[in-house]
């Protein structure tokens, strides 16, 4: 465990000082391609028989395993676009306390559509036992609904944030978000959500394809991280 630990804590100090030293592609389309490594993974644990001891990841229940090859094939261009599209440095905006506003924010909604969900994601028992598999189902896709719009929106928000310019180092907020970013690991939160519904404690309760859309938040941070690079004035 402790060792895991480790390796988390020095995964994410590079992310974010390859973020700081201006790496902003290639980081980006590292951080991108776990996600499409993520889509590729659960997508053959679905092929593989379920409840199989001899299997490490062995998934609760059958279910199907096209939506995340789908994701993985689709955020295969993203990356290659993320690493080779060159954009326009956008225009300079003076930074004031609103970009320092707008990344507060960003980061707290973007917490708050993590946690919120988990009460549509994991009812009591006893809501659990007075309630039928189809309202459950639909429960968790909610869930997973308020999850991806809570994530747009924080990060429009600290894409706005990452606007704030001064004169002697034009990407400063670019960078600082982009390493917050990376550091806390925020851009690995649709795998993590993920996980949590295909692995749910609950029996008989995998659902695949919403477990995919959560998966496919990965879309959203491609946009946001391929955005900053865009308008970024010096990236590699």
């Amino acid at each position: 465990m402790v060792v895991r630990i480790l390796l988390a804590a020095f995964t994410s100090l590079v992310a974010g000082v390859c973020y700081g030293a201006g790496l902003l592609r290639v980081m980006s389309g590292l951080l991108v391609g776990f996600g499409m490594l993520a889509a590729f993974f659960f997508g053959i644990l679905f092929l593989l028989p379920p409840n199989d001891p001899t299997v490490t990841f062995s998934v609760a229940g059958p279910g199907e395993s096209w939506p995340f090859f789908l994701i993985g094939v689709g955020l295969v261009p993203v990356i290659v676009w993320l690493l080779v599209k060159r954009g326009r440095p956008a225009t300079e905006e003076p930074l004031e306390v609103k970009h320092w506003q707008q990344f507060g924010f960003g980061l707290l909604i973007y917490l708050c559509s993590i946690f919120l969900p988990v009460l549509f994601w994991f009812p009591s028992d006893e809501m659990r036992r007075t309630l039928q598999a189809g309202t459950i189902e639909l429960m968790v896709l909610t869930g997973v609904c308020v999850f991806l719009a809570g994530t747009a929106v924080a990060l429009l928000l600290l894409y706005r944030a990452s606007k704030g310019t001064s004169p002697e180092k034009p990407d400063l907020m670019r960078r600082l978000v982009l390493v917050v970013f990376s550091v806390a690991h925020l851009d690995k939160v649709p795998v993590l959500v993920t996980y949590l519904l295909i692995y749910s404690e609950q029996p008989g309760q995998v659902y695949p394809r919403i477990a995919a859309l959560a998966l496919a938040g990965y879309f959203l941070i491609a946009w946001f991280l391929g955005r900053i690079c865009l308008d970024a004035r010096s990236s590699a």
